[in-house]
């Protein structure tokens, strides 16, 4: 058996290449005493330390050391020349070609130290021999791991799962070098980018009630004492002649107080509802806001409002006839709503399905034969306090028609009764009615703070209109200062 002077592999003795680490035997080489290193049997000295073969005294060491570094750095720079590929496109070539030149981190260790100190400096791995080459020819196995082409007969001899195994090895390299270096993405490429706000994004923005003015106040406890809140209504509008209903809630709570839980004469206050009606339909998709109506003379009708002095043939859209008809309480735009809407029975079923089971649509705006036939609208002052609270809650129609009800609701003209004596710093969204032939006054609101919101509804009918104003100035002041303060 003939053993091999690089991996101790023995073979057979007509072998010309290690059938382990391929390497090419050469007959009378001779091993250095001093640092190990084979070199063939003409040689005086070591081609590594430069030990003298003649004599037993070995070279200074420091002299030795320095070459040995020398040449050991001069061999690393060779083969790192012949090791990196260009690209990955030349390792997956190499690969196809059947060229393997990655072996186990085991049998590579030796071969790349043996080509190190033996001053490799073959560039492409078949240089032909010198006579210093003969040392290079038989560490040939060195070049077939630094990008050399070996020959064929040194590659056959390698064993199969070595080269299957270096395939593999190559190739979950290049992939995870490919993941570090596209499959991170930069910071700045992570962070999203903000979008630049337009001038008539402010201004729809500017227009709707935020969806944060609700959420705050889930957050916070306002002071809600039930026996002082009874003592208030009691001392206010309890105390003036007629039939009077309260309805006073937290926005954030289930808590309420109501004094009379019947129906009353509604008034304008019923507008909410005609509103509220509206957005519902459009949300079904049945009812576009943005269309437009040509207003008609026939149309108009007197009290409250400023569309019956527009000139007939006036184009509205319907977002802006129900504006007219909230904020200035308009009575020809009620009308238009009305029948554009499809008619009391259709209004009064989507009422119905928002809980306000005392609510009824019976006529339109000043229509006295309607009047004088005992048909009226009506509502409770339960109903419209909790529809206000759904509202600004967000839970009526959704987020965004809730918002444009409170926007809209907010910009109301009259702040005569209820709010009237508030704080510049109270937000106010309120709906007023009134209607002077049957005594009756009306105001349904929701008051905001840093501290919280509540909703306050005084349905007043068969009084006497001074008292009935001074009775709510005051009793919105005192609910103001015992929740919100």
């Amino acid at each position: 058996m003939r053993k091999c002077q690089n991996c101790n592999h023995e073979n057979p003795d007509n072998a010309a290449f290690c059938e382990n680490c391929g390497i090419k035997f050469i007959d009378n080489l001779k091993k250095c005493p001093q640092c190990q290193t084979v070199n063939t049997s003409e040689s005086r000295f070591c081609e590594n330390c430069g030990y003298d073969f003649q004599s037993a005294t070995p070279k200074d060491t420091g002299n030795e050391e320095q070459l040995q570094q020398s040449n050991r750095s001069n061999a690393v720079h060779d083969l790192a020349e012949q090791q990196v590929p260009t690209s990955a496109a030349d390792v997956t070539s190499t690969m196809a070609n059947g060229s393997d030149n990655a072996i186990s981190s085991a049998q590579e260790r030796p071969q790349v130290q043996h080509a190190i100190d033996g001053k490799e400096k073959s560039q492409s791995g078949s240089e032909p021999e010198s006579s210093q080459g003969k040392l290079s020819s038989a560490l040939d196995g060195a070049s077939m791991m630094t990008g050399g082409t070996p020959d064929k007969q040194r590659v056959s001899r390698l064993p199969k799962w070595v080269r299957l195994v270096s395939g593999l090895v190559i190739i979950l390299l290049i992939g995870v070098g490919a993941y570090f270096v596209y499959g991170h993405p930069s910071a700045s490429s992570k962070a999203p980018s903000t979008p630049a706000v337009t001038n008539k994004e402010r201004s729809n923005v500017a227009t709707k009630e935020s969806g944060t003015s609700s959420s705050g106040e889930k957050r916070k406890s306002v002071n809600f004492n039930v026996t002082e809140i009874k003592k208030d209504i009691g001392v206010t509008v309890g105390a003036i002649g007629g039939t009077n209903s309260v309805y006073v809630s937290p926005v954030n709570s289930e808590q309420s107080v109501v004094v009379n839980k019947g129906s009353q004469r509604s008034a304008s206050s019923i507008k909410i509802y005609i509103m509220v009606t509206a957005y519902a339909m459009a949300k079904e998709g049945v009812f576009n806001l943005n269309d437009t109506h040509t207003l008609t003379n026939d149309e108009k009708v007197g009290g409250t409002g400023v569309i019956q002095n527009m000139r007939a043939g006036t184009e509205l859209s319907y977002r802006e006839i129900i504006e007219y008809m909230i904020d200035d309480s308009d009575n020809t735009g009620a009308n238009i709503m009305i029948d554009k809407l499809g008619g009391f029975q259709l209004i009064n079923n989507k009422i119905k399905s928002m809980g306000a089971t005392d609510t009824k649509l019976r006529r339109k705006m000043l229509d006295t034969k309607a009047l004088d036939n005992g048909r009226d609208n009506t509502t409770s002052a339960r109903d419209m306090g909790t529809t206000l609270k759904m509202i600004y809650n967000h839970h009526l129609v959704s987020r965004e028609a809730d918002d444009e009800m409170l926007a809209i609701l907010r910009k109301n003209q009259n702040r005569t009764k209820l709010p009237n004596q508030l704080p510049s710093t109270a937000t106010v969204y309120n709906k007023t009615g009134e209607y002077a032939d049957y005594g009756v006054q009306n105001d349904a609101e929701i008051v905001r703070n840093s501290q919280g919101a509540f909703v306050a509804v005084v349905l007043s009918e068969d009084g006497e209109k001074t008292d009935q104003l001074a009775a709510m100035n005051k009793l919105g002041l005192m609910l103001y200062q015992n929740i919100l303060a």
